[in-house]
């Protein structure tokens, strides 16, 4: 390997290292030779991460972070900014498919007992996929889960759904969805995060806006064709031949699904995260990955193994570490060994670092229960009120669907603007919080169909304003080295909160109860956000 790895570096480093930039110090054994910069120590990361990550391997990374930001926002990066899109597209796919197509199921299959255990099996797969993803992601390299999600697990499996005959087999299919939906999102973050200058590092929050235009093609493709292709409640239970709407719908998402994972894996290639190389020792296979994004974006090759060996050769008081080149199953191998309970240990190093761990993962299991909760109530209670009337032609529902789908993409970003301000991810993820509990309680006093689609999209707009900055902050808050297993825990409590939601809608019954409930979790989320130790704005990701 070129140096020693993550979990290796660093251990018996001087003092004085800590406190003071790295003089330029000269090494040999280079795969690339050139001069050695002198690396900015940030303070303010270095006391927040504590023993979580090597000083080694923090160094490092600053440096990487130093020229990227010499090289900038550029064509690579744009590029990368449409493409993760993908991700976030095909994650409200399924998110919002499954519920498009369970009405139509209904009408169909004869086995269904309860029709909310698909949605179970979708949130069980989830489960299992966010803690997946997430890990391997830290264990062998971004890339693959970045690839096999999207086009895999997901665009195939949509369309095998189209052939199922039975309610069994919708529901074990949606599970394996559910899998390959679970790492969608977490795993996209961490790829764009380490792979943009810190100056942009906003675009993360807007990104979410791609998953609000997912669900806007998900409305039009049911609009197309469950309104044209399928039967109605009346006519159940009805035939295949005339019920083909939510198969072609399945299908199409698929195969969009399909379209994106050939366009990441054929035309748009990217390398390895130099995050997760670093972690591993890989120093340089890094630089050849920083020195790919200036050549494709016009820019000089500034980075050199000679810079990454200086840190070394500085706190360890060594020469450098020649580069070895190791083969895909030696590398495979390390990883394993490399991934040890003590990468999860590395989450609570030291007081700020658990404080910020625990306060994290209490917020996006907050958010999970709060979220669907009041969604799966909501209807039903405005439904009592003698005054409420709402036209019910698919048409017409449709429509709505479309509204406010289109109206929740000004939320990411308005979000990845916000966060720049003085106000910082914290404070804007706390104050759209307890906004939108206080509208969801102000929602069920719409009496009307027009004062529910203002609320719906109200609620719409400031709900995905606090998702798209949590769903930043996050990866952006995790050292590299366990970033992928600490946005995964995150999104697996998320999951598991909505699989709570889901229990609580398909046996508890109507009650008024949970909506009250789930509009105060959201300002509790709020509070929460007050008691994050860590402000990531002005401070590159490591």
């Amino acid at each position: 390997m070129s140096a020693v790895s993550e979990d290796g570096s660093g251990k018996g480093s001087p003092k004085g290292a800590e406190s003071t930039d790295l003089a330029p110090v000269p090494t040999t054994g280079s795969v690339t030779q050139g001069a050695v910069d002198i690396v900015h120590d940030d303070p303010s990361v270095r006391d927040f991460y504590h023993d979580a990550v090597t000083e080694s391997y923090r160094l490092k990374s600053e440096l990487v972070a130093q020229h990227l930001a010499e090289i900038g926002m550029g064509k690579f990066q744009w590029w990368l900014f449409v493409v993760n899109g993908f991700g976030w597209i095909v994650d409200n796919f399924w998110s919002q498919g499954i519920s498009a197509v369970r009405p139509p199921v209904a009408n169909e299959f004869t086995d269904i007992t309860r029709l909310s255990f698909s949605s179970v099996a979708y949130y069980v797969g989830l489960i299992l996929g966010a803690s997946f993803w997430g890990t391997t992601a830290d264990m062998f390299g971004r890339k693959p889960a970045f690839n096999a999600t999207i086009f895999i697990a997901g665009g195939i499996f949509a369309c095998a759904v189209a052939g199922t005959q039975n309610f069994v087999a919708f529901c074990a299919l949606w599970a394996v969805i559910g899998t390959a939906a679970g790492g969608n999102v977490p795993v996209d973050s961490i790829i764009f995060l380490e792979f943009v200058p810190q100056s942009h590092q906003w675009l993360l929050v807007s990104l979410s806006g791609w998953w609000n235009f997912g669900q806007v093609i998900v409305a039009l493709v049911s609009w197309v064709f469950l309104a044209n292709y399928g039967c109605s409640s009346a006519d159940a239970p009805c035939p295949r031949a005339d019920n083909m709407g939510w198969r072609y719908v399945m299908i199409t998402l698929g195969a969009i699904a399909i379209a994106f994972g050939l366009i990441r894996i054929f035309v748009f290639k990217i390398p390895e995260s130099p995050r997760y190389l670093l972690s591993k020792g890989r120093d340089a296979e890094a630089v050849e990955s920083v020195n790919y994004i200036a050549k494709y974006n016009g820019k000089p090759e500034t980075l050199t193994l000679d810079m990454l060996q200086a840190i070394d050769v500085q706190l360890r008081g060594s020469q450098g570490v020649a580069p070895v080149r190791m083969s895909y199953m030696a590398i495979l191998k390390e990883s394993f060994q490399d991934y040890q309970a003590n990468s999860y240990k590395r989450l609570f190093s030291g007081r700020k670092m658990a404080q910020h761990t625990s306060v994290t993962f209490l917020l996006w299991l907050t958010i999970g229960i709060a979220y669907p909760l009041y969604f799966a109530f909501i209807t039903s209670y405005l439904e009592t009120k003698p005054t409420y009337a709402a036209d019910t032609s698919l048409g017409h529902t449709y429509m709505i669907y479309c509204i406010v789908s289109a109206v929740g993409v000004v939320g990411p970003v308005a979000a990845g603007f916000a966060v720049e301000t003085r106000l910082g991810r914290r404070w804007m993820m706390a104050i759209s919080a307890v906004l939108t509990g206080v509208f969801l309680f102000a929602y069920t006093s719409a009496a009307t169909e027009a004062a529910d689609i203002g609320f719906q999209c109200a609620t719409g707009v400031l709900g995905n304003f606090e998702y798209a900055i949590m769903y930043a902050f996050t990866p952006e808050s995790f050292p590299g080295p366990v970033r992928g297993t600490g946005t995964g825990i995150a999104a697996t409590l998320l999951r598991f909160g909505g699989l709570i939601a889901s229990l609580i809608s398909t046996y508890g019954g109507y009650s008024v109860a949970p909506i009250y409930a789930s509009a105060a979790l959201w300002i509790a989320a709020g509070v929460f956000c007050l008691g994050l130790p860590y402000e990531t704005h002005g401070h590159a990701s490591i």
